[in-house]
C-alpha cells in the first residue's frame, strides 16, 4: 500500500522499485494506491499499479504497509499475513501507538527496514519482533559522476530543513564566502533532472533531521559531490569523514564554518572536491548497488513466502 502522493518522495520510489524487483523474479506483486489509475509520474516507471478497490486480499497473500499506514491492518481478517515496510523508524508513532501491529503473531511476516540505525531503534522498541534489513540500491545509470567539468556550484534541496538552510546560506553570504559560487536549490525537478543537476555540482548541502536512510545525500555522493551536512542518523553509516563533512543536526554555526572551510580548500586547490567526490561515489557504488538491493529483497520475500507455506500446512 502506497500513498497517492504526486510529488517527489524517495520512499515511494523505493516501494515502486521493490515491486519491480519482485515482478522481474516472477512474483505477482503490485503497488496499491487509493485512487484507481493513480500512478507516480515524477520518475520514469512501468511498475504494476492497482487501486485498492480493484484488489481483494486473500489468505496466502502478503499485504505490505508502511510505518504510517499500520492502522489499516485493523480491517484485515485474521489469517491474512502482512509485513511492515518501515523506512523511517522515527515516524513509527506519528499516527498513534503502533505496538499491537509489531507484536509477534502468526499474521506478521516481519518488519522490513533500510538502515542499521532503523534496525537498532526498532529492535530496542520491539525486542520480540522479526526485523529484516535491506540495502537500498542507487541507480548507477542515473547517479554517476560523469566526465563533464563542474562549475563552482553548490546544490541543496529546499524542502528539507529550510530554516537551517536559510540560516547557513545567509551567514555565508554575510561573510562573502559564496562570492563566485552558484547556489542551486533543487526543487520541483524530475528524478532524472535531479541527477543531472547533481553531476553539475561540486558540493551538496544536506539539511535533514531524522532520516531513515537519506537517499538525497547518498545520490549526491554517487554523482561525485562533496557532501556537507546532517546524516539524520539513518545516513550515519555512509557519512564517512574520508569523503564528506558530517555536521550535527541543528548546528548551523558549525555547518556554515564547514562550508567555508571546504570552499577555501577548493578555491586554493581546484579539483579537491572532485577527488573526494570520486571516493564517495565508489563507496556508494560498492555498498548500495542495485544488485545487492535485489538480492536482499528476493531473499527476504522468499523467506516470508516459505514461512507462509509452512504456516498453512
Amino acid at each position: 500500500m502506497t500513498p497517492d502522493y504526486p510529488k517527489p518522495a524517495g520512499g515511494i520510489r523505493v516501494i515502486y522499485r521493490l515491486v519491480d524487483i519482485l515482478n522481474a523474479a516472477g512474483v505477482n506483486a503490485f503497488v496499491l494506491h487509493q485512487k484507481p489509475h493513480f500512478r507516480c509520474n515524477w520518475f520514469e516507471n512501468r511498475t504494476r499499479v492497482a487501486g485498492v478497490s480493484n484488489v481483494t486480499v486473500r489468505q496466502g497473500d502478503l499485504l505490505v504497509v508502511s510505518e504510517l499506514d499500520v492502522a489499516v491492518l485493523a480491517a484485515l481478517p485474521k489469517g491474512v499475513r502482512y509485513a511492515i515496510f518501515n523506512q523511517n523508524a522515527h515516524m513509527t508513532w506519528q499516527r498513534g501507538p503502533s505496538s499491537a501491529w509489531y507484536a509477534a503473531t502468526p499474521d506478521l511476516a516481519g518488519v522490513i527496514t533500510v538502515s542499521d540505525h532503523n534496525l537498532e531503534m526498532l529492535r530496542y522498541a520491539y525486542p520480540g519482533c522479526r526485523l529484516e534489513r535491506i540495502h537500498l540500491g542507487i541507480d548507477a545509470d542515473l547517479f554517476y559522476p560523469g566526465g563533464a567539468s563542474r562549475s563552482r556550484r553548490i546544490a541543496y534541496m529546499p524542502r528539507r530543513g529550510q530554516d537551517d538552510a536559510t540560516q547557513v546560506l545567509e551567514i555565508l553570504r554575510a561573510r562573502g564566502v559564496l562570492e563566485g559560487w552558484e547556489i542551486a536549490a533543487l526543487d520541483g525537478l524530475s528524478h532524472r533532472q535531479v541527477a543531472e543537476e547533481l553531476r553539475r555540482s561540486r558540493i551538496f548541502l544536506a539539511f535533514t533531521h531524522q532520516e531513515g536512510f537519506g537517499l538525497p545525500a547518498a545520490e549526491a555522493m554517487a554523482c561525485g559531490c562533496y557532501v556537507i551536512g546532517n546524516h539524520g542518523f539513518g545516513g550515519g553509516e555512509f557519512f564517512q569523514t574520508e569523503f564528506c563533512s558530517p555536521v550535527q543536526v541543528g548546528d548551523v554555526l558549525h555547518f556554515a564554518q564547514s562550508v567555508e572551510r571546504i570552499i577555501a580548500i577548493e578555491n586554493k586547490t581546484d579539483g579537491w572536491c572532485a577527488k573526494k567526490g570520486e571516493l564517495a561515489s565508489k563507496a556508494i557504488a560498492e555498498g548500495y548497488s542495485q544488485a545487492r538491493e535485489r538480492d536482499d529483497v528476493l531473499r527476504l520475500f522468499r523467506n516470508f513466502t516459505q514461512a507462509n507455506v509452512g504456516a498453512s500446512k
